[in-house]
């Protein structure tokens, strides 16, 4: 049994020192493991070589509940999640796919008012879709672990903030942009703020509108911070922001807000996870194939981009491939999301390699995977 801020700082340590590393993930899961035996173990050696819901929420409007993460309560074991306050020991519907690149994800169970923190697990192996090489090893789980949950605060009209100033909470999956210190903010944020970026490409494609979305601390005491007090934004304790945003990494850690999360038997979410991963595979060989017919199989007819639909992207498409000799496609770090209050929609996410005989690039990606009439097909795509 150890404190939070104690487990929060273990891992913390071996993230940094496994990254440090040529080992990387090898040695962070070595890291995890002795956190989770509750040992202190030996400072590492110096590294050889280069290393939808309601309009409103329901719930108590009075006063944050009682107890959190970041007081000091003991925790269970790091490898049991049985006991942990994700429900029976249970997964987040959400959260199929965690790459390695993440060391952490937030889940925000809004019907609760509770944030989920989440690290990568001892067994998280690689997440790659696919090699350079053509090779295609099937996703390793990337299993998440249960590290502990708090209260939250979210906006005073409640949730599906959809304009610029209806002071509610967003729904989506997120990333973090900065981190920005308290004594550069006004006293409102407490001793920090994590912004995220609110609207996002679906966002922007479902016509929302609005900014400043972040995940900060707070002015007020733990009696005066109440369940729906912000102007959209995810408001916690100071002590409770200050130890998440430890594990937190800009760019790299998923930001889950739900409504109501439905917590599952993590086998559940394995079907989805490898049918999502085998098609994902699937697009990639056809991309790589130059048969332009069997890559754009995979678009749904509601398929878009930020600038182009199908049939610009389409067109696009059949004039890039007339001038390739060969294409290689590698799809690395691989993360896969069910996207909260859009039933049958999931994110994807992953390091795209391009290489053809005239032009390579590197670039993460963003893609929006849909079922249509049993086959998965991609809404949107666009990265960065």
């Amino acid at each position: 049994m150890v404190e939070f801020k104690i487990l929060c700082g273990k891992i913390l340590a071996g993230v940094r020192w496994a990254r440090s590393t040529e080992w990387g993930g090898a040695v962070l899961i070595a890291a995890l493991l002795v956190t989770a035996a509750g040992g202190e173990g030996e400072s590492p050696p110096a590294a050889a070589g280069p290393g939808p819901g309601p309009e409103r929420l329901e719930g108590d409007m009075e006063s944050a509940p009682e107890g959190d993460f970041a007081a000091g309560a003991a925790l269970p074991a790091a490898d049991t999640q049985a006991d942990s306050d994700a429900p029976g020991g249970r997964h987040p519907e959400h959260l199929l796919l965690l790459p390695n690149s993440a060391p952490s994800a937030l889940v925000f169970d809004l019907a609760d008012y509770r944030m989920h923190l989440f690290a990568q697990a001892p067994d998280a192996g690689p997440t790659e879709a696919t090699a350079s090489d053509g090779e295609s090893p099937a996703a390793k789980p990337g299993h998440a672990m249960a590290v502990g949950d708090t209260f939250v605060a979210v906006g005073k009209q409640g949730l599906y903030n959809s304009r610029e100033g209806d002071e509610k909470t967003p729904l989506g999956i997120y990333f973090i942009t900065s981190y920005i210190p308290g004594d550069e903010l006004p006293a409102i944020y407490g001793v920090g703020a994590l912004p995220l970026d609110y609207p996002n490409t679906w966002d922007r494609r479902r016509g929302r509108t609005g900014s400043g979305i972040w995940i900060h601390g707070t002015d007020k005491d733990e009696e005066s911070l109440l369940p729906q007090s912000s102007r959209g934004c995810l408001t916690l304790r100071n002590g409770d922001f200050e130890t998440m945003s430890e594990l937190a990494e800009i760019r790299r850690t998923p930001v889950i807000v739900s409504a109501k999360v439905d917590w599952v038997d993590p086998s559940s979410v394995v079907a989805d996870r490898d049918s999502l991963s085998a098609a994902i595979e699937a697009w990639r060989r056809d991309w790589e194939s130059l048969e332009t017919d069997r890559y754009l199989s995979h678009y749904s007819r509601d398929f878009r981009t930020d600038s182009m639909n199908l049939s610009s992207w389409s067109s696009h498409k059949r004039r890039v491939n007339a001038n390739k000799a060969f294409i290689r496609v590698g799809v690395q770090d691989l993360g896969l999301y069910a996207y909260p209050g859009e039933p049958g929609l999931f994110l994807v996410t992953f390091t795209q390699t391009y290489e053809s005989s005239n032009f390579r690039a590197q670039r993460w990606k963003q893609q929006y995977w849909r079922r249509e009439a049993g086959n998965w097909r991609i809404v949107h795509e666009g990265g960065s």
